[in-house]
């Protein structure tokens, strides 16, 4: 669910936090490039105009659906007649819903936009409005919004779903999506790359591949990223003792989280909590 401070504003500042819905069209128009921390939804439907993410360029024709992640670098350069429906969801906000996309971020990244249909274009709009419309309340619904704004995350997944020809890509974007859901969800209980084979009903050698193509990595690096990201929060953010944290991420004893955190660091976990 959203965070409570959420309005509808067209155009003007807004507040970290806050969901936003903006309508907009005209001939001649021009936006800022700047880095944002949000996630970026826009329905147009353009004559003329190009969207830059980050260093690529993008042209604007007819109706499509553009899509811009946090960390990214985005701006609009609308050359003739364009109608733009926008919302903009703060990152702390679309971390709570972006299960709702079917794929692994990068893949929505490499294709953010997408040629719609015009029946496609309604029923983006309509959700979208929607959630303008709530965002318009006095007292918005925030289950209203967020359900919206999760069917339009299982929307977008469909329409690149339809988008794809070849389905054993699809299968195997898939799998990958899958696996990197369940690490997030038992990196601190479960170690082994067998375990997620066996729950994704795959033989490790398969997963292995998979990710090594796709990924330029092991599942194994991926499981271990996971697990030394998270206890170097615990021993330097929150902050834990050692024992603590060697249980909280699912070591037998303190000798093993030791050696793997020092295999990583080239330093124990003592030293790496005096030098923070």
């Amino acid at each position: 669910m959203f965070d409570k401070d959420i309005t509808r504003k067209i155009g003007g500042p807004r507040k970290d936090n806050e969901t936003c819905y903006t309508e907009w069209e005209g001939l001649c128009h021009s936006t800022k490039k700047l880095q944002s921390n949000d996630f970026i939804i826009t329905l147009s439907k353009s004559k003329g105009g190009v969207h830059w993410i980050d260093s690529n360029e993008y042209f604007m024709r007819g109706h499509q659906l553009h899509l811009v992640f946090p960390g990214q670098q985005s701006h609009f350069s609308i050359l003739d007649y364009t109608v733009i429906y926008q919302l903009r969801i703060s990152k702390i906000n679309f971390d709570k819903i972006c299960s709702a996309l079917r794929f692994r971020q990068h893949f929505y990244r490499k294709h953010p936009i997408q040629d719609l249909t015009p029946t496609e274009f309604e029923i983006f709009r309509y959700e979208l409005s929607t959630i303008g419309n709530e965002l318009g309340m006095d007292r918005p619904l925030l289950e209203i919004i967020c359900s919206r704004a999760r069917i339009i995350l299982q929307e977008i997944s469909r329409i690149l779903e339809k988008r794809i020809e070849d389905m054993s890509v699809f299968r195997v974007l898939s799998v990958l999506a899958d696996f990197l859901r369940l690490v997030e969800l038992n990196y601190n209980q479960e170690h082994t790359v067998t375990y997620y084979a066996k729950k994704l009903n795959v033989s490790s050698d398969y997963l292995a591949i998979l990710t090594r193509y796709h990924l330029n990595i092991t599942p194994k690096q991926i499981i271990r990223d996971h697990i030394l990201v998270e206890s170097m929060r615990l021993l330097a953010v929150v902050p834990m003792t050692i024992k603590q944290a060697t249980y909280q991420l699912g070591f037998q004893d303190q000798v093993a989280f030791t050696h793997f955190f020092k295999s990583l660091t080239g330093m124990s976990p003592g030293q790496f909590q005096k030098r923070q």
